[in-house]
């Protein structure tokens, strides 16, 4: 899902810089995290940034891959996870080329923005509304917001790429189903390895989990809290 430098005009870079910018700055300032979760924050980055590195060509030079979002997000949080893989992203265009300079904003806000804070979003309506608990109601949530996390990014992509036809040559209606297509099978993969973590982390470390700010409004943290207060 990376877009090369020389894809996208700069109407549309340009914007998907500023909100990203302005999205960084908000995480920075509201992320907060536990003496648990910094190192599975580093865990997880190092994780998903060799992940990524498994790349599946879609069109015209672009790709396909795991994107880690939704996990990073429900786990850490989406302000944590807007900055782990903002850190992924930056590293892979500066390091490996994987990805461009000019189009960096754009690949955050696909990758870092949209396909964290949309599973956290989801997840936190899904629990609101049907007051979660571990079982497989839990985990099919889970797996539908990775899925639509991954989805969703790709068609960001496929927009930016498709409102660019005068450099990227394809047009909206042409990149839209390339995307959806290959990233409706990628977003299953994404979800099932979501689920994986979160339920081995439910297993081993439930005390990461319980600091989340997404996992923590589970019922059965809450009611943990309740009974040691």
């Amino acid at each position: 899902m990376h877009i090369p430098d020389g894809f996208i005009t700069l109407y549309i870079s340009i914007p998907a810089f500023v909100i990203t910018i302005i999205v960084w700055a908000i995480c920075f300032k509201k992320i907060k995290l536990s003496e648990q979760q910094v190192p599975m924050m580093g865990l997880l980055t190092a994780l998903f940034f060799a992940a990524m590195f498994v790349n599946f060509p879609v069109i015209g030079g672009t790709t396909a891959h795991l994107l880690g979002g939704a996990a990073i997000g429900l786990i850490l949080g989406p302000f944590a996870g807007c900055i782990s893989v903002t850190i992924i992203l930056v590293l892979q265009a500066f390091l490996f080329a994987d990805g461009g300079i000019t189009t960096l904003g754009a690949n955050i806000l696909n990758m870092g923005i949209i396909g964290v804070f949309i599973p956290c979003a989801i997840f936190l309506l899904a629990n609101k509304a049907f007051k979660l608990k571990p079982g497989p109601s839990l985990y099919a949530t889970i797996f539908i917001a990775a899925f639509a996390g991954d989805l969703l990014a790709a068609l960001s992509a496929g927009v930016e790429l498709g409102l660019s036809s005068s450099l990227f040559h394809y047009g909206v209606g042409f990149v839209l189903p390339a995307m959806a297509i290959n990233h409706s099978i990628i977003g299953v993969a994404e979800g099932v390895v979501t689920v994986i973590l979160i339920t081995t982390l439910f297993k081993l470390r439930p005390d990461v989990l319980e600091k989340s700010p997404i996992f923590g409004k589970l019922n059965v943290f809450k009611n943990k809290v309740e009974v040691e207060a």
